[in-house]
């Protein structure tokens, strides 16, 4: 008469699956019990007893690396030994719930808006903290809603991982120019009237008046000549990336105005070129 339990009739009365009865054994918490001549385990009460104190401590959350820690203590210690793996585990859920809680926060603020805004507001690709404490003197004239809108591009690029040097670039660049204000005051009275085109239609006569002036704009050009001497000038291989993702966030107007203005860069290129010297267009 057989007096030993098979897997089968220990996971029953123990309330676990034959799966993970195995995996018990594998991960080191139940030792291996003798076998039949045909290979099959048989288990006794010192088994039903050790699965049921395994499951008691699964049961309060417990992982696996903290029940084995308990369950190679001295019987005299397991009682010390939980308390204080119990107070860690109250401790871990505190913060977890506190997590939680700023994260339903922060959903019920995404909600309450007018529209979704997933971004990181504290990533930035040009305006560290720094950088924008500076700026907003030289931005008094823009409105609450484009500063809004600078902030959330800024927020989207900066998300990416950008080379060092390209996100460097950037910042040597704009802290040139806030160094340098005095000299820019044309190139910040711009940025106000390419922010303030979100909220114009496509074929607004602002959008041209804007692109002639930028492009007859000195300061302007030596920006341009400041991002080239940074790499980030057309040849970079991130500009059209860069280029692109602007494209995707910025309003039908916005995206005209570049484009324009794009294409009016050609047009100077090409004329700056026709009058050079035939020797030197070959080269």
């Amino acid at each position: 008469m057989r007096e030993q339990l098979h897997i089968g009739e220990v996971a029953r009365l123990v309330g676990v699956s034959t799966k993970t009865i195995r995996y018990y054994h594998q991960a080191g918490l139940l030792a291996e019990p003798e076998r039949t001549e045909s290979g099959y385990r048989l288990y006794d009460a010192r088994h039903l007893l050790r699965l049921r104190h395994i499951r008691r401590l699964r049961a309060l959350g417990l992982p696996l690396g903290r029940i084995r820690e308990i369950l190679e203590q001295a019987p005299q210690d397991h009682e010390k030994t939980l308390r204080t793996v119990l107070r860690s585990l109250v401790e871990e859920l505190s913060a977890q719930m506190l997590e939680l809680e700023e994260r339903r926060s922060f959903l019920q603020e995404l909600l309450a808006g007018e529209q979704l805004e997933l971004e990181d507001r504290e990533a930035y690709l040009f305006y560290s903290p720094e950088l924008k404490e500076r700026l907003l003197s030289h931005l008094a004239n823009l409105s609450a809603e484009s500063l809004e809108w600078g902030q959330r591009i800024d927020a989207m690029l900066g998300s990416f991982h950008w080379p060092d040097e390209y996100r460097q670039g950037f910042q040597r660049s704009l802290r040139h120019v806030v160094d340098h204000a005095d000299h820019y005051r044309q190139l910040f009275a711009l940025e106000e009237r390419l922010a303030s085109l979100a909220n114009l239609p496509e074929d607004a006569p602002e959008v041209e008046r804007l692109v002639e002036d930028y492009t007859q704009s000195e300061e302007l050009a030596l920006l341009y000549q400041q991002l080239a001497q940074a790499g980030l000038g057309e040849a970079n291989p991130f500009s059209a990336a860069f280029v692109g993702l602007m494209a995707s966030v910025i309003s039908p107007a916005q995206q005209r105005f570049f484009e324009l203005l794009a294409r009016k860069a050609a047009l100077q290129r090409s004329d700056r070129s026709s009058l050079l010297p035939k020797n030197e267009q070959e080269r």
